[in-house]
């Protein structure tokens, strides 16, 4: 058993990277151990609500020697929209850039309406959630976005939903990233196309959580202002940390080794 899911994954790789992130969603009644490491680690989770009558979203993940993977899911008490931590004006003045990741649907669309008043970029990250969505909230989503991110499988998903091309999701948002597991990834922005290489790992391990690291390391790099295909590599550098270890936070690294690691496999300085 690990501590995991995306929010708290990308959390905690965006703090490794010396990004403040804040946690919001909803967990169960027993996230003591979990909030604890939370903590541990330096992550605020005073945005995270508790549900008092069910159990934190639990997912077992099955993965073949091909890494392939099938996902087990338990929501649990992230359905749970009573036990929400109210957003207020006020949780809005420090952040420069959102990513909406895998949650219940309709928290999500609430959160990009309240972004959007707040005039603050956000990243669509549907995941496996893209069937759930309603159509209109779907669409609403997309239009909205700064930016897309999902793998190859999600991103057709999302097309054939909309009833979409690539050539249309390259043209609603400001910036399209399609990560590709071994193949890497391909950044789409405008008319450019650009494709990002894996950084070589010393050893696979398990590729949970990969895509998680891949969002962390790619925003961070915005955060820092890097360009848009420098923050892909360091989201690609810092996938390869974590399919080197068994579970989704049990990865970690001194910054000079993160540095040293990028130059080997990119050629640039970080």
């Amino acid at each position: 058993m690990h501590h995991g899911g995306c929010a708290g994954n990308i959390a905690y790789s965006l703090k490794m990277l010396d990004v403040n992130p804040l946690l919001y969603g909803v967990v169960g009644m027993d996230f003591a151990d979990y909030e604890k490491w939370l903590k541990k680690n330096k992550i605020s989770t005073r945005h995270i609500g508790k549900a008092r009558h069910d159990f934190t979203a639990t997912a077992y993940v099955l993965t073949d020697d091909k890494e392939n993977q099938i996902t087990f899911f338990a929501p649990g008490g992230m359905e749970s929209e009573e036990d929400e931590i109210p957003l207020t004006e006020v949780d809005f003045l420090d952040i420069e850039l959102a990513i909406l990741s895998p949650d219940v649907c309709k928290r999500t669309v609430k959160i990009a309406h309240k972004l959007k008043e707040a005039q603050i970029p956000y990243i669509f990250d549907p995941g496996q959630m893209t069937p759930a969505f309603e159509l209109q909230d779907l669409k609403f989503l997309l239009k909205n976005a700064f930016g897309f991110i999902a793998n190859h499988y999600e991103t057709e998903l999302l097309c054939k939903r909309l009833n979409l091309n690539i050539e249309d999701i390259v043209n609603t948002v400001h910036i399209f990233v399609e990560t590709r597991g071994e193949k890497g990834s391909i950044l789409r922005k405008g008319s450019q196309e650009h494709h990002i290489p894996i950084a070589k790992p010393s050893e696979i391990v398990d590729p949970t959580g990969c895509g998680d690291a891949f969002r962390a390391g790619f925003l961070s790099g915005l955060m820092k202002g890097y360009d848009h295909v420098k923050s892909c590599k360091v989201g690609a550098l810092l996938s390869s940390f974590v399919i080197e270890n068994s579970g989704t936070q049990s990865h970690k690294f001194k910054m000079k080794e993160f540095a040293k690691r990028f130059e080997e496999n990119f050629g640039e300085s970080l």
